[in-house]
């Protein structure tokens, strides 16, 4: 295909990203990307920011993810014939499709730089990763009972007046089926780590260890 470039020849020589400024211009031919380590090298100040970055994409997708199921729900009740139920299930794949792939893409680069950053071995970076699932399973509609003012039960979820601002009328839910929490007057949401940085004013990592039981990493 026209446009297209081949791979450069094992033979191509990598040039030092920190130094290309004091090379002539290089041919489009023989333009290497920086690996991950090299962009590390060349701004180390991304160290201090990937692991911030990751957590906005991660809250992100959460959100998406809740926002989903909550229509998926609100299309199984509402819609009675079989075709517009289906037609509005696409409708909301396709709203947010292209924005799930985009979650996920950079929340795994993030990942992976994250992992460059603190030279983490990967049985280590798995382990966290485990620590991490097992705290987002502490059932969020425990830890949001005592919090959420007029908290009651509506067919699967729950709902409430929202922590996060004030208001009279009941716009927050809680879905135990996700472990998630999403306000429709403040548009907050995200899983119960989230829940517990916002409302304790925790880290990611003091709310993780408390939904752990205070477990030592």
């Amino acid at each position: 295909m026209s446009g297209l470039q081949s791979n450069p020849s094992p033979t191509t020589s990598r040039v030092n990203p920190a130094n290309r400024c004091k090379n002539k211009p290089l041919e489009a031919s023989h333009y290497v990307a920086p690996s991950d380590k090299e962009l590390l090298e060349i701004f180390p100040e991304a160290r201090e920011i990937i692991p911030g970055k990751l957590k906005y994409w991660q809250d992100k997708k959460n959100g998406i993810k809740a926002w989903i199921k909550f229509n998926l729900r609100l299309i199984r009740t509402t819609v009675k014939d079989d075709f517009s139920r289906w037609f509005w299930r696409e409708v909301v794949k396709t709203e947010v499709k292209e924005a799930l792939l985009e979650c996920n893409k950079q929340i795994f680069r993030l990942t992976r730089l994250n992992q460059g950053a603190h030279n983490t071995p990967l049985k280590e970076l798995h382990l966290n990763m485990d620590k991490i699932e097992q705290a987002k399973t502490a059932p969020i509609i425990e830890i949001a009972s005592s919090l959420v003012s007029r908290l009651r039960k509506t067919g699967r979820k729950y709902i409430g007046l929202c922590p996060f601002h004030k208001e009279d009328h009941p716009s927050f839910y809680l879905y135990p089926e996700t472990n998630s929490f999403y306000c429709f007057g403040c548009h907050q949401g995200g899983d119960v780590i989230k829940f517990l940085e916002l409302t304790h004013d925790f880290s990611f990592k003091e709310a993780v260890e408390y939904l752990r039981g205070g477990k030592e990493k």
